[in-house]
């Protein structure tokens, strides 16, 4: 987690100053821009006439492309941060960008030396047609700009971050809006606007036809930029959008005429599993596929918080969960061997107010169980998911018989991928991912449990690392280390823990039984949409946190709960108008950002070493995170009640209209 900076005041005066010079230039250029293309290019200021004109006029032609281009290279961005002083030129590059490119629109279409001659003319109505689209294509131009960040194309976010005191935050490429069906609508609607003039030149086609080729070299030169920038992400979006010609789709292969199933899920992991018995409930025919053929023996999630527990309830399986699990009221924190403090949940305002712990193995068979007593989901081991193909009114997809190698083919209205964070749905479906990689390595593993913890969950932070101990059931207790930064890498991960644990806490776990261990590097990643066309993605598919905090499961849970609430009317159309489709991408995709961007502040937080860190941690957590007053409301932080979309969650009953 890094600070916001801390910009002075001479700093924020020059970035508002130059943000209030770049708008206006922007607004000055546009004016300018709209009216001499409207009328023909007659408007310029230029002195030169006749053919002195032509050099003259195309120098300014070619002088907006060239720059503009050239600003956008490597040496062109080091430029424009040198031109801005008082050290903030990298902030506001995108500032000084906009206003650069506004002040070449005004030179343009200010000092254009017009020929005079008049080839046609729009009369009347004509007039007013043209009008209309001229306006159509800015109208074009505005919300393609919307769609690819506004703030960015208009300048607004290097001076208005600074201004503010915060670091300027810039989108991945755009994917939504009219990004959903060409890859440069930008270039697109610009080129448009040259061609709609109520006053034919030589002028106005010379400058409409030079443009336009500009438009089509720059698109191809910003799409090798961002294959630089954004690698497999962008590639996989530029095999699903077409470049600057919209096409359905992937509807060109018309549609199916027969299902054997509403819904194909990719992966029977909790999450699956989970949105199969919510849309069984519901009388959905659901196909689930996965690799396995049993159950996992290895236990990755352990943590089910409330909300999650409220969506069991909803299932009639909460009661399983809660008898097999253990469950955790409260969490005692130490600091370098001292007991600094603890968190208590039984008095979140929840009926279930604590953390379950329980093995992944038992939450999938519980799951798995409820979801087979529905006789409309059908569950299929043992193969792979190889492709799928998507037509207008749903999807068919290819799997193959590990046994046989043998392949068959489903067809299905929907097809979600529950199929991890290296989906291979998600990639078939050309959807990018960006992903981040932590550097801080951490040791886990489940040891048979001699404390006298009980079911409470302790937190070790300290000079050299943390330690983490929840309850499990079946007298274990599972155990995580931060591992050293220079620690042999072949060292037994099982000793390396009974070690470190001895060293940070005083608990000897030698003689302790073993049942499971891991090793694992936190991630952050997200997928650029959680839909294209007839797919969908849940759960780590569409995105990928640190597993610090337990977040990651119960995120993907909530995702299945929305994600079922939408395909419920979708699938059926005579449900009651009030079961409307609800958001899902824009909703999850913010869950995840709050969820993971908390697991993020926890892990940065808890594994700061060295002894000056602990003692400032030291501090930080006894006098004001666990004040009487910041504990009550910390605990639902941590119980993900605060997580957008739980609270709503929370108060509602999963709908039982059945179809």
């Amino acid at each position: 987690m890094n600070p916001e900076p801390e910009y002075t005041l001479s700093q924020r005066g020059f970035a508002l100053f130059w943000g209030l010079t770049c708008h206006f230039l922007f607004l000055s250029a546009i004016a300018a821009m709209a009216s001499n293309l409207f009328w023909g290019m007659q408007l310029g200021f230029g002195p030169l006439s006749g053919w002195a004109a032509v050099p003259g006029n195309t120098l300014l032609l070619l002088s907006f492309p060239l720059i503009h281009s050239w600003l956008l290279t490597g040496k062109g961005r080091s430029l424009m941060a040198k031109l801005v002083p008082l050290g903030i030129g990298k902030e506001l590059s995108t500032t000084t960008f906009a206003a650069i490119a506004s002040l070449q629109l005004l030179s343009v279409f200010l000092l254009w030396s017009p020929s005079g001659i008049i080839w046609w003319q729009a009369q009347g109505w004509q007039t007013w047609a043209i009008a209309g689209m001229a306006g159509s294509a800015w109208l074009l131009l505005g919300k393609s700009m919307y769609d690819a960040q506004l703030s960015f194309q208009l300048g607004l976010l290097g001076w208005f971050a600074v201004f503010r005191k915060q670091k300027p935050k810039y989108k991945r490429f755009a994917t939504e809006g009219l990004y959903r069906h060409v890859r440069q609508p930008i270039y697109i609607s610009f080129a448009l606007i040259l061609w709609f003039s109520a006053i034919w030149t030589p002028d106005q086609l010379f400058l409409a036809i030079g443009w336009t080729l500009y438009c089509i070299v720059g698109s191809v030169l910003k799409e090798k930029r961002f294959v630089k920038l954004f690698g497999e992400s962008f590639r996989n979006y530029q095999k699903a959008v077409p470049f600057w010609i919209p096409k359905r789709n992937g509807n060109d292969r018309g549609h199916i005429d027969r299902f054997d199933a509403d819904v194909l899920i990719v992966g029977a992991g909790p999450i699956g599993l989970l949105l199969a018995s919510l849309l069984g409930r519901m009388n959905i025919h659901v196909i689930l596929v996965e690799r396995r053929k049993e159950l996992p023996k290895g236990s990755m999630a352990i943590g089910i918080t409330p909300p999650s527990l409220h969506v069991l309830k909803e299932l009639g399986v909460d009661q399983f969960f809660v008898e097999r699990g253990v469950r955790i009221n409260t969490a005692k924190v130490f600091e370098n061997g001292s007991f600094v403090g603890a968190l208590d949940f039984d008095q979140l305002p929840t009926e279930h107010p604590f953390i379950l712990s329980l093995h992944q193995s038992e939450t999938m068979a519980i799951l798995q169980e409820k979801a087979l007593s529905y006789g409309n989901v059908r569950l299929i081991t043992e193969v792979d998911y190889l492709k799928h193909e998507s037509f207008s009114n749903g999807v068919t997809v290819c799997v193959r018989d590990q046994k046989t190698g043998s392949t068959t083919h489903y067809s299905a209205r929907k097809l979600i991928g529950c199929d991890g964070n290296r989906s291979r749905v998600r990639k078939q479906a050309h959807i990018g991912f960006s992903r981040k990689n932590y550097s801080t390595e951490f040791l886990m593993a489940d040891f048979e449990d001699l404390t006298d913890f009980g079911s409470e969950a302790h937190l070790y932070f300290g000079p050299h690392g943390s330690v983490e101990s929840f309850p499990l059931p079946h007298h274990q207790r599972r155990w995580i280390i931060q591992r050293p930064k220079h620690e042999d890498a072949t060292k037994e991960i099982a000793q390396s823990i009974i070690e470190h644990v001895r060293k940070r806490t005083g608990m000897e776990l030698g003689h302790c039984k073993i049942y499971f261990e891991s090793m694992f590097r936190p991630q952050r990643g997200i997928a650029s949409v959680y839909n294209r066309g007839n797919v969908y993605l849940c759960g780590d598919a569409a995105h990928v946190m640190s597993p610090i905090g337990g977040q990651g499961m119960n995120t993907g849970f909530a995702d299945a709960v929305a994600l079922s609430k939408l395909l419920i009317p979708m699938l059926n159309r005579d449900v009651e108008k009030r079961l409307q489709a609800q958001p899902y991408n824009n909703l999850r995709r913010k869950a995840f950002s709050v969820a993971a961007s908390r697991a993020c502040y926890g892990m940065w937080l808890g594994t700061r070493r060295g002894f000056v860190a602990s003692s400032v941690r030291r501090k930080l957590i006894q006098k004001v995170l666990l004040r009487a007053n910041i504990r009550r409301k910390l605990a639902p932080y941590f119980a993900m009640l605060t997580i957008p979309g739980n609270k709503a969650l929370l108060e509602e009953k999963l709908n039982d209209t059945t179809i």
